[in-house]
């Protein structure tokens, strides 16, 4: 069973923490640099992107859960995505990731931009709750994981629609339909087909 982490600290008290322990912010977290070619594949599934954010934001808050699933539907255009309290779902909004997939000029712009999305609601599910801490745990967590100058740190640091102000224009829904997304989160699950 899931525990909620209940945080009273925000990130910058979380951070001087480990600062505390040794850890610095911006070194790497392995001896021949930070993890930039993970997300450069043109044929990354969700899930393969879902295990990046997991092993990332393990490596950097100690924090985990499993048991996820991820739903795609047409959300309003400043919706990325949303994660209900105490739901097994992360809902993506599919016009926006239509959209991304015309505008991203390479597959590592395209699977960063999937990437931000998908760590900051997973961050909601491990108990960052308020939006603004999850916002900047995504931040820190992808610039400790990739380097300050990774297309994903770039996003998760600042405002997805300053970026690309053209996600704007996408013309979005009502989230009244949702799409499962198969072979989500398969690390967590083990069955026989």
């Amino acid at each position: 069973m899931f525990e909620y982490i209940s945080r009273d600290t925000d990130y910058k008290r979380w951070e001087h923490e480990n600062i505390s322990a040794g850890k610095e912010p911006g070194r790497s977290l392995r001896s021949s640099g930070y993890h930039q070619d993970e997300l450069v594949n043109a044929r990354m599934s969700y899930d393969g992107i879902f295990q990046i954010v997991k092993r990332s934001v393990r490596k950097v808050t100690g924090l985990e859960r499993s048991g996820l699933g991820l739903a795609l539907s047409d959300l309003p255009a400043t919706v990325g995505a949303y994660w209900q309290v105490g739901g097994n779902y992360i809902v993506m909004n599919e016009s926006l990731v239509n959209a991304m997939s015309r505008i991203a000029r390479s597959p590592l712009e395209f699977n960063s931009f999937v990437f931000s999305i998908l760590a900051h609601e997973y961050l909601h599910s491990v108990g960052f709750i308020n939006e603004a801490e999850a916002r900047a745990m995504t931040a820190l967590v992808t610039r400790e994981y990739f380097g300050p100058s990774h297309p994903a740190s770039i996003l998760s640091n600042g405002d997805l629609w300053s970026v690309y102000p053209e996600l704007l224009q996408v013309h979005g829904g009502d989230g009244s339909r949702l799409k499962i997304v198969n072979r989500f989160d398969s690390d967590s699950t083990s069955y026989i087909a």
